[in-house]
């Protein structure tokens, strides 16, 4: 019989002792990060009852590799969704679902017009996770772009959403203008860029990815459901009380660039017409 250690996980994993890995994983044992590599393993191939308790047992979990309710996540909600008795893993759960591309919660379609979970959402092994998805905007895939030197500065407004927005990620610049997207997109652009419209379907995955905190070599990972939470309140505070659906379906997005730009970078404006009130957020991480 394999003893039930720390260093025993592999060979217990083997074995199928699910019991004893969550025993293992929820002792009373101060060192939390090996108790959490042990949750980890259960999370991701465990059944899933055993899977959702290793998740519970750290609810609040961010770091690398990943969220353990982000693990757990990648089976069908019909699986998971019996086992579910904490309620904020169960909303993250739900949310990381959805992300996935499963009809749990609503969803609007500006969220799924661009949005592919086999390249946005993280694929987890014992050991970490993949992912390629990130946030480049604008991408390669923009069309011809036009400069920005005709349009006219504005003057910087203040707007709660601000701050809020400006909070997902340290060398992201957030700021509110009264104007088009067109001349907020001047305003905080360097001299010489160009830029092109884009629709907001389109900027979604990069925004996800900014709000949940992805950058290059974050360890911190908060998750991609995180992000998708964070996105919709500051839509809503946006929005001023109107159902963010329909706001969403009214906004003029325009994005922009000095010149080609590689690894990390978001330069995006969102406008508001019927407000003439346009928000901005540029900004890089790159090596």
């Amino acid at each position: 019989m394999v003893a039930v250690s720390y260093r025993n996980v592999s060979l217990l994993v083997d074995s199928g002792r699910w019991a004893d890995l969550l025993d293992l994983a929820t002792r009373d044992d101060p060192d939390t990060e090996k108790r959490r590599q042990v949750a980890h393993a259960v999370a991701l191939l465990a059944p899933p009852a055993f899977a959702v308790a290793a998740a519970q047992a750290f609810p609040q979990d961010t770091g690398f590799p990943g969220p353990l309710w982000e693990v757990v996540a990648h089976r069908p909600w019909r699986e998971l969704e019996p086992h579910l008795t904490d309620p904020h893993v169960r909303r993250m759960v739900a949310h990381s679902r959805v992300l996935y591309g499963e009809d749990v919660l609503p969803v609007a379609p500006w969220e799924v017009a661009h949005w592919d979970p086999e390249w946005q959402m993280p694929s987890y092994n014992l050991s970490g996770s993949a992912t390629s998805g990130g946030w480049h905007l604008p991408t390669s895939e923009i069309g011809d772009m036009s400069d920005l030197s005709h349009e006219r500065g504005l003057l910087e407004v203040d707007h709660p959403a601000v701050p809020v927005l400006g909070s997902w990620h340290d060398r992201v610049e957030a700021k509110a203008f009264r104007g088009t997207a067109w001349q907020a997109a001047a305003t905080v652009a360097h001299p010489g860029s160009r830029g092109a419209e884009v629709s907001f379907a389109a900027a979604y995955p990069h925004l996800i990815h900014l709000a949940a905190g992805d950058a290059p070599y974050n360890v911190d990972i908060a998750g991609r459901a995180v992000g998708r939470q964070r996105l919709w309140a500051a839509l809503g505070m946006m929005a001023d009380c109107e159902p963010v659906p329909p706001f969403v379906e009214r906004l003029r997005c325009v994005t922009w660039t000095r010149s080609a730009e590689y690894g990390w970078h978001l330069h995006l404006a969102i406008e508001d017409p019927s407000r003439d009130l346009t928000w901005t957020l540029t900004g890089d991480d790159t090596d």
